[in-house]
């Protein structure tokens, strides 16, 4: 009889994107992931022989579908581009005053403290970027924007709205992104 599939490598994961999006790879110890998750000790070494890079490397790839999800989620209840921007910085602030400014974008952190100087976990935030500028060209282009544009807008909106969102930990309030919104709006009527 087949033994029932453990949630251990869930919570690992889970507590692990928690985190690094908090604190970065290097303060990230994973004594403390350990602890956080609740899984047994025995539960990381046997799931993530790896060790911590691999521990890493697994939780930026889980960030990737999350936030590709987000911006499609948005975008599937937003009529125009105006609204759906607008939606994804709401969603986004939310998320910041949520975690009482101590979450930001879920990369951020993690390629700071350690790209280059790991090429999986370099590799990992690579493919995040990556999807995430892919999913909101998707969208730009499904708002007609033309394909060459949308590659550029993506890049910028991508740009900006990371950067609010480290602005955003600083001061410790939502303004920054609440004043990005309307500039990466003009900058997308300005290029349609």
């Amino acid at each position: 009889m087949p033994r029932p599939k453990s949630d251990s490598r869930d919570k690992i994961v889970d507590s692990a994107r928690k985190l690094l999006r908090r604190q970065g790879y290097h303060a990230t110890g994973l004594a403390q992931v350990i602890e956080d998750s609740g899984a047994p000790r025995g539960s990381l070494y046997f799931l993530f022989p790896g060790g911590k890079e691999e521990l890493a490397v697994a939780g930026v790839r889980e960030c990737i579908g999350e936030w590709v999800e987000l911006i499609g989620q948005a975008r599937a209840v937003s009529a125009t581009p105006e609204d759906w921007i607008s939606l994804m910085c709401k969603g986004f602030a939310e998320q910041l005053r949520d975690s009482d400014f101590t979450e930001g974008c879920p990369i951020t952190t993690v390629v700071l403290d350690s790209v280059p100087t790991s090429e999986p976990l370099t590799e990992a935030c690579r493919d995040a970027y990556s999807a995430w500028l892919g999913a909101l060209a998707e969208g730009l282009v499904s708002y007609g924007i033309a394909q060459e544009r949308a590659d550029e807008l993506a890049m910028l909106m991508l740009v900006s709205l990371e950067g609010a969102m480290v602005l955003c930990r600083a001061f410790q309030s939502t303004e920054p992104m609440e004043r990005v919104i309307p500039q990466v709006l003009a900058l997308i009527e300005h290029r349609r």
